[in-house]
């Protein structure tokens, strides 16, 4: 028997649904249906994998300009080593080396060296990405296969922001690190970095961090470590650079750190933070989470209380890195520069927080917890201090970095963590990534 071309409507009726929604639903589905394929036509051709010429590593990339520069994950091109062969979804291949990588972001450069006008994808804003946004990810998984072409996974931005990181749960495996995030336009937004706990929650390296060091990696300078990322240091968050406390008159500046914004701008020890742009600062936790929603760069005015007198300053705020840095020229009791990170061809230790480097230097201050890590499942909250580990005293961001990036995913061991004026031991198991 011949079908109804009005079968799914009626079926929509019989369900409870209005025809006129269901077929607004139906064509929303065909929309994107043809926005998906017109991306993988267009971009497919510049899904490339990388492979180090002694074949000791394999990743995935993006090509970016007419001349062969490639976007990829910092981890890829460091276990790659400078000579590359990048191979092309048809098949074709080229000689090519690294250039630079931030490691401390997971975001790393190439450039294809063989003459050629090669295919190649924009750069879309991944500022702009919204939870439950739609993306598509591309990607050599298992490394190159010239009996397919790069696996297309269609999914939605979950988070932005955890660890500088974009979410989503678009499906990875290995290999494709390094692969691109394409917004339904067609342009690139991310950089696959890592697999999360789940195969349905990854994490993206935004573009946005690319371009902000773009000169620096194209120069082929190499900085930073994978290890930041071990205890969840966010190194681009930006930093006032002062040491609150929360007193009977207000959030007092406990210390103003060497070389910081704070201190350049004229803060002292003692001031007390009224208000950040005219709105009245409530809290030390209100200051921070107001600080982490801006950008390195922004300029904010503060009016703070000293003795008798109310003064304004103007002060531009800068990188966690490159706050850190000032404090290690200085020789100041928070090295935030975590050491050398394990071989990335190995799973990297995954706690799952964020450290607030501003915080008091009594311990590690947890500033946020990522849903369903391993600090999550050990019941570690948003302001505690961690101030042991297995029986070792944390000193602060650096020590906590240093303690968990010597571990392996799976290791268990006990966290003191001081919450409110008690003190609390828990179990962790340490997830990896």
């Amino acid at each position: 028997m011949k079908k109804s071309a009005f079968a799914p409507l009626a079926l929509a009726a019989a369900l409870g649904f209005s025809p006129s929604a269901a077929s607004a639903q139906i064509e929303a589905l065909r929309e994107r249906e043809a926005k998906v394929k017109k991306v993988v036509t267009d971009a497919m051709p510049a899904v490339v994998a990388l492979v180090g010429v002694q074949g000791n590593a394999t990743g995935s990339g993006v090509i970016i300009s007419p001349d062969g520069l490639i976007l990829t994950a910092g981890h890829v091109t460091e276990a790659a080593g400078e000579e590359l062969l990048i191979f092309f979804p048809d098949g074709r291949r080229a000689k090519g080396k690294s250039l630079g990588a931030n490691r401390s972001r997971d975001a790393g450069m190439a450039k294809i060296t063989d003459a050629g006008d090669w295919p190649y994808v924009k750069l879309g804003d991944s500022d702009a990405l919204e939870p439950g946004q739609w993306v598509v990810a591309m990607g050599h998984p298992g490394g190159f296969d010239l009996t397919r072409t790069p696996p297309v996974r269609l999914g939605r931005v979950v988070s932005k922001g955890q660890m500088g990181m974009v979410r989503t749960d678009c499906t990875l495996v290995g290999g494709d690190s390094g692969g691109p995030l394409f917004d339904l336009g067609g342009k690139v937004v991310g950089i696959h970095s890592s697999i999360g706990g789940s195969l349905a929650e990854n994490r993206h390296v935004p573009t946005a961090v690319f371009e902000a060091d773009w000169d620096r990696m194209v120069a082929g300078e190499t900085w930073g470590s994978l290890g930041m990322m071990a205890a969840g240091v966010d190194p681009d968050r930006p930093m006032l650079g002062v040491q609150m406390e929360q007193d009977e008159n207000g959030v007092r500046v406990r210390g103003v750190l060497p070389e910081s914004p704070a201190l350049n701008a004229g803060l002292k020890e003692d001031d007390v933070i009224l208000q950040i742009d005219g709105n009245n600062a409530e809290s030390p936790a209100w200051i921070s989470e107001d600080i982490s929603g801006r950008k390195a760069g922004d300029s904010v005015k503060l009016k703070v209380a000293r003795g008798e007198e109310e003064l304004e300053f103007d002060v531009e705020l800068v990188r966690w890195r490159d706050l850190a840095g000032g404090l290690r020229r200085r020789g100041g009791d928070r090295p935030p520069e975590a050491p050398e990170a394990p071989q990335p061809t190995e799973a990297r230790p995954a706690l799952g927080v964020v450290i607030d480097a501003e915080a008091d230097a009594d311990g590690a201050t947890v500033y946020e917890v990522e849903p369903k890590s391993a600090a999550a499942e050990a019941g570690i909250e948003p302001g505690d201090v961690v101030v042991e580990i297995d029986g070792q005293e944390v000193g602060g961001a650096a020590a906590m970095v240093e303690a968990i990036q010597s571990r392996k995913p799976g290791d268990q061991f006990q966290i003191k963590v001081r919450r409110g004026d008690g003190e609390r031991e828990l179990g962790v198991t340490l997830g990896g990534e």
